[in-house]
């Protein structure tokens, strides 16, 4: 075990919660303590030593004699941090950028040109043959708790996240690694070692490093309903927790001693997150100087923001696109033939004009164009509903009693049940499906559920009985579809397509262990005219994101990377207050 150092003596400190409202004035928001009291057992001495950290922290740290500081930032987004802050079981793009760019920290970090970065690793070295990597980690970032951040903490949030009992929902990040082969060298040095394969380094940038000396103890199964995800997470990062209401908001405080070469204290002193499902909504609130950061923002609410002269509306390029994940599990769907009409039914071009015009483009596969895998030129189904009807009917699905729907020879009607999460745009591409499907005689009974209730529903093997669902996803810069494609997935919490194709099956288990790009390409674009071929997810668009500014709040840049990565840069002009 490695030795921890507190920053200082455990204190209690007078709880008072602060309301959060957006442009206090600089300075305002470090006037009172830290709002974070828990009645949770395990809490109680948690939330003491926070509050001891933040007070030590802002004694030696005082909030610097500048007007850019200071102050609180209200952002609103359409979904809660499903799960709380504890990265070992997070499934959600939000939540997962909260963890790595405002309260947790991971070992690498990627710039705005995607090169690897130095973060809670200062350096790092790679065996020339590829078969394993060291870091050494700073040794002046803590815990928000007062604990020194070490290898022990870098060891068994990487044990835990290989760990069957946790159930990692991105396990395949992990293909090539194991539990056994982590070697902890000393109390800020650690060494991975494992077989050449591509991307080796990925890992290390996407998982947010959780604190041993709290979560240790923990029984794996366990994790996911600990009340450190909610109650009192305690990270590492530029935000410590203040406080929380599941379903409607998040508040932050700025880490008063976060390394200054990393950026040191935030410029904004607290960072507020709300829940606001309907992006008509967010823009509204946007407008009447309810939030100052109105994230993903559907187009058809843009001018709201570009007809107010005090706002602005910034879009960015997204990894994200929106799909529809058919279930080939139900004899429905079993039949590539029907999948491939579905698509044939579909208007894909017009729903990406109607719903995103010029900030979204037709997806045929889950890789988007700025990747290095990218195949160009990929055909996929195009829009012909009657050569849709007529690949239905080969497949023996006809429409034999006359309600307008199809049955097989043995009377199954070809209904399909289907499900998305409140979300405008996906409540939209829903009732486009219903009409366009119905017009070639297949019924899309459209449900639209919470998040969560979703998400338990698609994400838990036995309850698949389904025929699709309509989703968002954000691959990782180092793709890896194995979860979604592979015959040995379907048990996997995102192996929606209980596909079994043993060509898929050779790609997926190839891809990863190619170490260089070069030589993965051919097999790259392989893979791609697989699934084009196969459908098992119907691919709608790729998307620009569209976020709405406050006009006074300054440094704000949205990227690749995604929304949340340079929050502690962000600041009020002093001189539009």
């Amino acid at each position: 075990m490695a030795h921890r150092r507190s920053a200082a003596p455990i204190a209690i400190g007078t709880l008072t919660l602060l309301a959060a409202c957006g442009g206090d004035a600089p300075g305002a928001a470090e006037a009172g303590p830290l709002a974070l009291a828990s009645d949770v057992p395990f809490c109680q001495s948690v939330v003491e030593a926070v509050h001891a950290y933040y007070e030590s922290e802002s004694a030696a740290n005082p909030m610097p004699d500048d007007p850019r500081y200071g102050g609180t930032v209200v952002v609103a987004g359409g979904g809660d941090l499903l799960g709380g802050l504890i990265s070992l079981k997070t499934r959600d793009q939000t939540t997962q950028e909260t963890e790595l760019y405002l309260f947790h920290t991971s070992l690498l970090r990627l710039d705005a040109d995607l090169a690897l970065q130095p973060y809670l690793a200062e350096s790092w070295e790679e065996e020339a043959d590829g078969t394993g990597v060291t870091f050494r980690l700073r040794e002046d970032m803590r815990w928000h708790d007062g604990e020194s951040v070490t290898a022990e903490d870098v060891a068994f949030t990487f044990d835990r996240a290989m760990d069957p009992a946790v159930a990692f929902v991105n396990d395949s990040w992990f293909h090539a690694m194991s539990r056994d082969r982590i070697e902890v060298v000393d109390d800020f040095t650690i060494r991975f070692t494992y077989p050449p394969h591509a991307e080796s380094l990925h890992p290390f940038a996407n998982l947010a490093i959780m604190p041993e000396h709290l979560l240790g103890d923990v029984p794996p199964e366990d994790l996911g309903e600990h009340p450190f995800a909610t109650e009192c997470p305690v990270g590492s990062g530029p935000y410590l927790f203040e406080s929380m209401r599941l379903g409607d908001q998040w508040t932050f405080r700025g880490n008063p001693g976060f390394p200054a070469d990393l950026g040191g204290r935030p410029m904004i002193d607290r960072y507020v997150y709300r829940v606001i499902t309907n992006s008509a909504t967010r823009a509204g609130e946007l407008a009447a100087a309810g939030v100052d950061v109105a994230l993903s923002l559907a187009p058809p609410d843009a001018p709201m923001v570009e007809g107010n002269s005090s706002l602005r509306l910034m879009a960015a390029p997204s990894r994200s696109y929106a799909f529809v994940a058919w279930n080939p599990g139900l004899p429905q769907l079993s039949d590539v033939r029907v999948r491939r009409a579905l698509a044939m039914a579909t208007d894909r071009s017009g729903v990406v004009q109607t719903l995103r015009g010029e900030y979204g483009s037709v997806a045929e596969t889950g890789v988007p164009s700025f990747h290095w895998a990218y195949e160009t030129g990929l055909d996929g189904p195009a829009y012909d509903p009657d050569a849709a009807r007529a690949l239905l009917e080969e497949a023996g699905w006809v429409d034999r009693d006359g309600d307008g729907v199809r049955e097989n020879a043995d009377g199954l009607p070809l209904r399909l049940e289907a499900m998305t999460n409140a979300n405008t745009e996906r409540e939209s591409i829903g009732r486009v499906l219903a009409d366009q499907l119905a017009d070639v005689g297949v019924a899309f009974d459209f449900e639209v559920m919470e998040m969560g209730a979703l998400q338990a529903r698609v994400m838990s093997p036995g309850q698949r009985d389904f025929g699709a669902f309509i989703m968002g996803w954000a691959p990782d810069f180092n793709i890896d579809e194995t979860t979604f494609f592979h015959t040995d997935a379907t048990d996997h919490p995102y192996g929606w397509s209980a596909l079994s194709d043993p060509e898929l099956d050779r790609l997926l288990d190839t891809l990863p262990l190619i170490p260089t790009r070069e030589e993965a390409r051919p097999l790259w674009a392989e893979y791609q005219r697989r699934i084009v071929e196969l459908q098992p997810f119907m691919y709608l668009y790729f998307s620009d994101r569209l976020n709405g500014v406050a006009g006074d709040l300054e440094g704000v840049e949205f990227d690749i990377r995604g929304d949340l990565m340079g929050v502690s840069s962000w600041y009020r002009n002093p001189d539009a207050r």
